[in-house]
Order: C-alpha cells, then structure tokens, then sequence
C-alpha cells in the first residue's frame, strides 16, 4: 500500500499536531479503536484545490461532518472544517499537511 503522507507530514489535530508520517497513522489507528465512525462526509471549498507556489504543491479546504460513538453510549454527530497540502512525489499526490477542527455548536440568532 502506498503512503498517504509525506515522511515529514503534520497533522494539526484539535488537541494539537501530530509529526511525522508514523505518528499520524498511529493517530489513525488508536483512533479507530477507540471509536466506531459512520457516515463521514468531505465536502471540498468550491475554490479547491488551489496550485500554491509551484504546480506540485496543492491546496484544498472544506467541511466535514461524521457521527462517531464509543463502546458505549450514543452516536454522537460531529462537524468541522479541514485544510490539507498536497505536495507531488514522483507520480503520487502525498498529504504535507492536514489540519482538521471541530465546529460547536451552531450559535443561537436572537
């Protein structure tokens, strides 16, 4: 299987950023342990991806939304906002960086 990430990646997370391609699928993997995921959704920005710099790097924003649960409790909905830059290795399009935040609760109009 090929790597998703660069060697060097970052992924900023909530709880802040995680080094290094290991790191980050080890992140993956305690993560899909601890929580069942369900219909994930990633809708791209309408102005992505964007050619940052030179034509092998790229930029892509958007939301996403999920509902996650436990080993116990409820599903619990989720939603938030993410960035990634793409950088090219040889053929293969590679993530240098992800970041990814969770939005709160819709705020109330009065």
């Amino acid at each position: 299987m090929a790597a998703l990430f660069t060697e060097d990646a970052v992924f900023v997370t909530t709880e802040g950023p995680v080094y290094g391609r290991q790191a980050i699928e080890e992140w993956f993997a305690n993560n899909i342990q601890q929580w069942y995921h369900s219909n994930h959704i990633r809708k791209p920005d309408t102005n992505s991806p964007r050619i940052i710099g030179t034509p092998d790097v790229l930029a892509s924003n958007g939301e996403w939304s999920e509902t996650v649960q436990g080993k116990t409790g409820e599903p619990i909905q989720h939603r938030g906002y993410w960035s990634d830059i793409y950088t090219r290795e040889g053929n293969d399009w590679k993530i240098r960086m992800l970041t990814g935040n969770a939005a709160g609760a819709p705020s109330q109009t009065k």
